[in-house]
């Protein structure tokens, strides 16, 4: 019986890898499709997705990422910072990049409860996820920190409005605190003027209402915040080519790969 030459045991060898590896990848382009039909469907089977995380070749951010929109979608930010950091550590190359920073810059956006920042506590803890935000959108030039224009247009529009949520955060109003100190002299005049008045003067009616105002105004403030981030919500995290103000031409969403 003829010797078998060793170099067709070899190549059948590599054809049978070959052959694993191509089953391999079709499974998962099938099994991400089926992934991404449910979700635009709003049907977040993390499970089947997490299956891919195991042995994800070509671009493992993939199924990362997409993990990372479903806990968005469910409203469970944590979750999908820890994922789109696990895509961010595959090393993706642009423009998909700047799409996983700018939805992990709204992830983290999301945890900020800007109607109660009632405290100088909170309001420290907000600028420092703030910060951070703005950290991850800057970190590999997709937007730039010095008001030069990013190499990716939603992630700079993006690093500017959180630069204004800054800016509201650290610079309030200064005439509040002067008006609690007009208000303060007003009530020591009055009562070294008369012990016995108990009603009011009009400047100090005055300054009351203004404070009042300043009140409403804060409101007003913390509601436009909230709204900024609903608009980057919806309308952020697709190709770097959509309209940043929501246009709603579909261009630029949350959406999986």
């Amino acid at each position: 019986m003829k010797k078998i030459p060793l170099r067709y045991y070899f190549w059948a060898a590599c054809g049978l890898i070959l052959l694993a590896v191509g089953i391999f990848i079709v499974f998962r382009i099938i099994s991400n499709h089926n992934y991404v039909e449910a979700y635009n469907r709003g049907q977040y089977n993390t499970k089947q997705e997490e299956g891919l995380l195991t042995i994800n070749i070509p671009e493992g951010y993939v199924p990362y990422y997409n993990l990372g929109n479903a806990y968005y979608r469910m409203g469970d930010y944590n979750s999908a910072i820890g994922y789109y950091n696990q895509a961010l550590l595959q090393h993706p190359a642009e423009p998909k990049d700047c799409q996983i920073r700018i939805n992990l810059a709204l992830a983290m956006l999301k945890t900020i409860d800007f109607y109660g920042l009632n405290s100088q506590e909170k309001i420290d803890t907000a600028l420092f996820v703030l910060y951070k935000a703005r950290d991850v959108l800057t970190e590999n030039g997709c937007a730039s920190p010095e008001g030069h224009e990013g190499h990716n247009a939603d992630a700079q529009q993006l690093k500017e409005d959180i630069d204004k949520l800054i800016e509201q955060l650290e610079n309030p109003d200064s005439s509040q605190s002067s008006n609690n100190q007009e208000q303060q002299s007003d009530n020591s005049d009055s009562s070294g003027s008369s012990g016995s008045e108990s009603k009011p003067s009009e400047r100090e009616k005055r300054v009351q209402g203004e404070l009042e105002e300043k009140k409403k105004d804060a409101l007003e403030d913390r509601k436009g915040q909230q709204e900024q981030i609903e608009k980057w919500s919806d309308n952020a995290g697709g190709d770097g080519e959509g309209d940043v103000e929501g246009s709603g031409n579909g261009t630029s969403n949350i959406d999986p790969w």
